[in-house]
C-alpha cells in the first residue's frame, strides 16, 4: 500500500504507509548537514519498521542554518513521523554524537537555542512509552544521510535558522 507524496516548498514526506498505524517498534534514522557551518542546510530522516520495512523517507532545506540545527531538525521531522504513525516504541540513530548525548542528558546544553532544540525533542519523547536514542557510525546512517543531501541540494535560502 503506497500513499501519497507530500512535496511542499522545501520538504518532503514519502508515506509509504499513509495512514496505517503501525504496531511493534520504530526504527528512525536521522540526520543533517550544513554547507559551511552556518550556511545551506538540510535535514532528513527514514523511519522503518522493527523488521526493516520503510516507512517514511523525510527531507527539507533549511536555507542557512548550522550543522547542530540541520541534526535537531531531523530528528524532530522523524519524531514527528513515527508519532503520526502511532509508533509507541522507538529506537532511535544518529551521527550525531552531540545531540544523541544531550538528548539523552548526558552532555549539558549551554547555548539558548540548542536548549530549545533539545527540549522539543524531549517534549516529543514523551509521546513513546519506550525510546532509546544512540550515536551510530556514518557508515549505518547512509540513507538519512542521502535524504539530508537531497532537502540541502533543494534549499532556498529561507534566512538564518
Amino acid at each position: 500500500m503506497r500513499g501519497p507524496v507530500s512535496l511542499e516548498k522545501d520538504w518532503y514526506i514519502n508515506n509509504l504507509y499513509e495512514g496505517k498505524k503501525m504496531a511493534g517498534k520504530g526504527i528512525l534514522h536521522f540526520d543533517g548537514a550544513s554547507k559551511g557551518n552556518p550556511g545551506k542546510a538540510g535535514a532528513g530522516a527514514v523511519l522503518m519498521t522493527e523488521d526493516g520495512r520503510v516507512v517514511s523517507r523525510i527531507h527539507e532545506g533549511l536555507g542557512v542554518a548550522t550543522n547542530n540545527v540541520a541534526e535537531y531538525r531531523g530528528l524532530t521531522l522523524g519524531l514527528k513521523q513515527a508519532i503520526d504513525h502511532g509508533f509507541k516504541s522507538i529506537k532511535v540513530h544518529g551521527d550525531s554524537q552531540l545531540v544523541c548525548n544531550k538528548v539523552n542528558g548526558v552532555w549539558q546544553t549551554k547555548n539558548q537555542n540548542m536548549k530549545e532544540l533539545c527540549n522539543e525533542v524531549r517534549q516529543l519523547k514523551e509521546n513513546f512509552n519506550s525510546f532509546e536514542i544512540s550515536h551510530v557510525r556514518r557508515e549505518s546512517n547512509a540513507e538519512a544521510d542521502h535524504q539530508t543531501n537531497i532537502g540541502g541540494s533543494v534549499s532556498e535560502e529561507r534566512g538564518d535558522i
